[in-house]
């Protein structure tokens, strides 16, 4: 039998990855002192907007100096105690420890932690679990927030929309907008050629090239299948933006060397110029995305040009 529990289904298996992403505790893996892996509840208490901002940093920079020295020990006595109940297991009732960590934002946040001993890529690793202590309400604010996520992409999902950004649109928060609707043309061929899996990777993968080319000048949600809503704060360099995101997604499908061609139509409304209502935007971007197809597809649409 092995000597450390051994992760492989973090990569091999779909299902167990959404488990420990969607998981509402903190986790986070990380191989000799170096974080590898974060969930999204453990991005959120550590004030993280994605886990490219945590992985490859030391795990002890993120503990407060003072805590440094207990939950170094506490992950030596993990390594070599690979079946002990927990990194804080100094007596059989003591599973936890407590220790403060060190947010991206410069604050201190107190969380309850244990760990085990994993096989994570091959290597011994540390498989860390911890709840936040400082504001108890913060699990519950967790959940609500996770309700908000698509499962699949980590993007947000058609109920934030619906819910969150037509509140924050109600309440005129934004000077202007770009609500972009884009569809996937060709992608129902990804699931008829190579399966649903192969269909699942490639959304993921779009997902993540979207919202990195996205980064902070707006928002990403998954709509539908393989529809997704595009919010872009100023219409400032739209069309190269706009051209980006079209490039991502044929270059997605060049790199998984698919031999089925896959493009995006998009439509664009414009806030406050075509609407003020939420639904009304993203109805005109809809049709203005259907123009986009019937023009040849891989390409773009203005509502107002539409009409």
């Amino acid at each position: 039998m092995a000597n450390h529990f051994d992760i492989l289904s973090a990569h091999g298996n779909d299902g167990y990855q959404q488990l420990i992403e969607f998981f509402p505790e903190a986790i986070i893996i990380h191989i000799e002192g170096i974080i590898v892996y974060t969930n999204i509840a453990a991005q959120k208490i550590l004030g993280a907007t994605s886990s490219g901002e945590l992985i490859g940093k030391p795990i002890l920079d993120m503990v407060h100096p003072e805590d440094r020295e207990k939950v170094l020990s506490a992950i030596i006595r993990a390594l070599q105690n690979p079946y002990d109940a927990g990194i804080g297991k100094i007596s059989p009732e003591i599973r936890y420890i407590e220790e403060r960590l060190l947010r991206v934002d410069g604050g201190i946040v107190k969380v309850e932690a244990t760990g085990i001993a994993i096989i994570y890529e091959g290597k011994p690793a540390i498989l860390t679990i911890g709840k936040e202590l400082t504001h108890p309400n913060r699990y519950e604010n967790l959940l609500n927030d996770l309700a908000y996520i698509d499962s699949l992409t980590g993007l947000y999902n058609r109920r934030w929309y619906m819910d969150v950004f037509r509140n924050r649109l109600s309440s005129h928060d934004y000077q202007e907008l770009a609500i972009l609707f884009m569809d996937l043309d060709g992608f129902k061929n990804v699931n008829d050629t190579y399966g649903h899996l192969a269909g699942d990777r490639f959304l993921k993968e779009v997902a993540e090239k979207i919202k990195f080319t996205v980064g902070s000048k707006g928002e990403v949600a998954r709509f539908a299948g393989d529809e997704f809503i595009i919010i872009l704060h100023s219409p400032e360099h739209l069309a190269d933006l706009i051209n980006e995101v079209i490039n991502q997604v044929v270059n997605q499908g060049v790199n998984q060397q698919l031999h089925t061609s896959v493009t995006a139509s998009i439509g664009v409304s414009l806030y406050p110029k075509d609407s003020e209502n939420a639904e009304t935007l993203l109805m005109q971007a809809d049709k203005a995305m259907y123009v986009a197809k019937c023009n040849g597809k891989n390409q773009y649409c203005f509502f107002h040009e539409e009409r």
